[in-house]
C-alpha cells in the first residue's frame, strides 16, 4: 500500500477546500476561492502563502517566474486551483511540471468549476525518477524544405517541452528554446520587433517575438489553449516581410508539443 504523504494536513486542507466550495458554490473567479481558502487555512492554524514566486530554470539558466496559487506549510503541499468543467489531462501535466519547479512534497489540484467539488493528489515522485529524453521524429522534405535543419530545431523544441512540461508562459518556452538552440550549436537571431510599413511609409513597430534560425526557419514559440488559422496567416506575413520561405508554429501549451510547418510558395 502506498503511504499517504502528510495525511493529517491533507485531510485538514481538503476540509477547507470543501467548505469553500459548499459556501461559495461553483464557477466563481479563481481569485475568490484563493482568498477564501487562505482565510480558512489561517483560521485552522495552517501556514500558507498565496501567489508565492519561484524561479523557473532551464539548463541552469533562469528563464522566467512561476507563482504557486497557494503554498502550504513551506512546501508540504502545493495547491493548484482550477475553475473548469472537470480536471483535464492538461491540468495534471501542468501540476507535475510545477512539482519539478518547486520540489513540493505533494500537489493537490482542486477544481471549483463542476457540479460537485473535485480534487486530485500528486505526490512528488520526481525526486527519485530520472526519465531520459528520446527522439525519433524525421521531418518530410515536402513539409519542411530543410529537413536536416528542421529536425534539429524540432528536437530542440521537443526537449524543452520534455524538460519543462506544460503550463508556463510564452516567454519561458521562448527563452528555453533559445538556450536549447545554442546547446545544439545552431545560429539564431531573436527578433523582438518588426517595422510596419505601407507604401514607403513607416507606420510604427510591432511586437514580433520570433526566432530566426540559420536565416532559414522563422519560429514562433508560444503557449496558447486555442490557436487558429490567423496565427498561420500572421506568420506568413512576417515571413514575407523578412524574405523567409519556411516558418514554424510551436505551441507548448498542452501535454504534447504541437508544431505546424508554414511555407511560402
Amino acid at each position: 500500500m502506498t503511504q499517504l504523504i502528510h495525511p493529517e494536513l491533507s485531510y485538514a486542507v481538503r476540509g477547507v477546500l470543501l467548505n469553500a466550495y459548499n459556501t461559495l458554490g461553483p464557477m466563481l473567479r479563481e481569485e475568490y476561492y484563493e482568498q477564501a481558502i487562505a482565510i480558512g487555512l489561517e483560521k485552522r492554524g495552517i501556514y500558507c502563502e498565496a501567489q508565492k514566486q519561484f524561479d523557473v530554470y532551464y539548463e541552469g539558466e533562469q528563464v522566467g517566474l512561476y507563482y504557486v496559487d497557494i503554498w502550504i506549510e513551506r512546501g508540504k503541499i502545493l495547491l493548484e486551483l482550477k475553475v473548469a468543467p472537470q480536471i483535464e489531462p492538461f491540468h495534471r501535466g501542468q501540476t507535475i511540471a510545477y512539482l519539478k519547479v518547486t520540489n513540493a512534497d505533494l500537489a493537490i489540484v482542486a477544481n471549483f468549476g463542476g457540479a460537485s467539488f473535485q480534487d486530485e493528489r500528486f505526490p512528488n515522485f520526481l525526486r527519485d525518477r530520472q526519465a531520459e529524453f528520446t527522439w525519433s521524429f524525421h521531418p518530410q522534405e515536402n513539409d519542411w524544405l530543410y529537413p536536416e535543419l528542421a529536425e534539429q530545431v524540432l528536437r530542440a523544441c521537443q526537449r524543452v517541452h520534455f524538460v519543462l512540461g506544460p503550463g508556463f508562459l510564452h516567454q519561458i518556452y521562448r527563452r528555453a528554446t533559445m538556450i536549447e538552440l545554442r546547446r545544439s550549436q545552431l545560429n539564431f537571431q531573436y527578433i523582438k520587433h518588426l517595422p510596419i510599413e505601407y507604401d514607403g511609409h513607416l507606420l510604427g513597430q510591432q511586437d514580433a517575438r520570433l526566432i530566426l534560425i540559420e536565416d532559414k526557419i522563422l519560429a514562433a514559440v508560444y503557449a496558447l489553449h486555442d490557436s487558429d488559422e490567423s496565427l498561420v496567416e500572421q506568420l506568413k506575413a512576417r515571413m514575407h516581410r523578412l524574405g523567409i520561405r519556411l516558418g514554424m508554429l510551436a505551441n507548448f501549451h498542452d501535454i504534447r508539443l504541437s508544431v505546424i510547418p508554414v511555407r511560402l510558395k
